[in-house]
């Protein structure tokens, strides 16, 4: 997998997770109950933790001008962790 597939893939998770906070945000708007607000929670601390996770990767294809360049095997298993 090249870095650019990775950022891709990383971007793609981080707009779901995104889309799965704010779906679980609607509910907690219009059902009021506690387990869509703690479903959003949980969402929103995965989107913060991603995101991070994509600006990471953003500066190290960036440092290592290495766009297009294979990562080494499990990076991107290891860098999600």
């Amino acid at each position: 997998m090249t870095y650019k597939e990775m950022l891709n893939s990383l971007a793609e998770k981080t707009a779901e997770t995104y889309n799965s906070y704010l779906q679980a945000k609607i509910s907690t708007t219009v059902e009021g109950d506690g387990l869509s607000a703690e479903k959003a929670e949980q969402h929103r601390s995965e989107y913060e933790r991603l995101e991070k996770k994509l600006v990471a990767l953003i500066a190290t294809i960036k440092n290592e001008e290495s766009i297009n360049e294979q990562a080494p095997d499990n990076f991107y298993e290891d860098f999600i962790k």
